[in-house]
């Protein structure tokens, strides 16, 4: 999978409205019903912390991907802001001695369901060619949580917009301002996981 990065091209179909947190289907002209999020949290309480937590995962994010596409780490810090020494945690982690980040913020619709998600990347191993979807989580402080069914709507997503991929994991990275942190899951038990869920979502909302 040489040309994987070309095989991964974003849906030039979706486009993203971050402060409404919503997904417009340039294809269908009309707004994404729901978001991966919303299918496998659907009545997540918002409070004063977790719009703190928002925004500190918007500007590493954001940092992420510069960095993926232009490997210019002053440019990334500068889009990481007052969390530049999370960012530095991760660009010194040992994983990329191994893995290669193909695709950032990948943007896609499930169009039969009508959910919309952002894949935050595909890593490709170096020597193996192998694939793993990546989800970068940030925190204060590392505390293992279940992301099962978000990673599951991920892969969901991949499979149905590119078919041909095949994955080998999935990974969640966690960024705190003193370690990073990872965990493996099945890309397998994580989509049919998700979709054991997403059926019961869509059932309530048919009622």
């Amino acid at each position: 999978m040489n040309n994987i990065k070309n095989i991964l091209s974003k849906d030039q179909f979706v486009k993203f409205y971050p402060d409404e947190h919503r997904y417009y289907d340039l294809k269908n002209n009309r707004y994404v019903a729901r978001s991966v999020s919303e299918v496998v949290r659907p009545n997540a309480f918002v409070n004063k912390y977790m719009e703190k937590a928002a925004e500190r995962g918007t500007n590493i994010h954001e940092a992420i991907q510069i960095w993926s596409e232009t490997k210019d780490t002053n440019l990334a810090f500068s889009y990481a802001k007052e969390y530049t020494k999370w960012l530095k945690n991760l660009f010194n982690y040992r994983m990329w001695n191994t893995w290669n980040i193909v695709a950032s913020e990948l943007r896609m619709i499930d169009r039969v369901n009508d959910i919309a998600g952002t894949l935050d990347a595909v890593l490709q191993h170096k020597d193996t060619g192998l694939l793993c979807l990546a989800d970068f989580k940030t925190q204060d402080k590392f505390k293992k949580k279940n992301h099962r069914l978000q990673i599951g709507g991920y892969v969901s997503l991949l499979d149905q917009n590119f078919n041909n991929i095949d994955l080998f994991s999935c990974r969640v990275i966690y960024i705190t301002p003193h370690e990073i942190k990872t965990e493996e899951y099945s890309p397998k038990e994580c989509m049919y996981d998700y979709e054991i869920c997403r059926t019961e979502f869509l059932k309530t909302i048919t009622k």
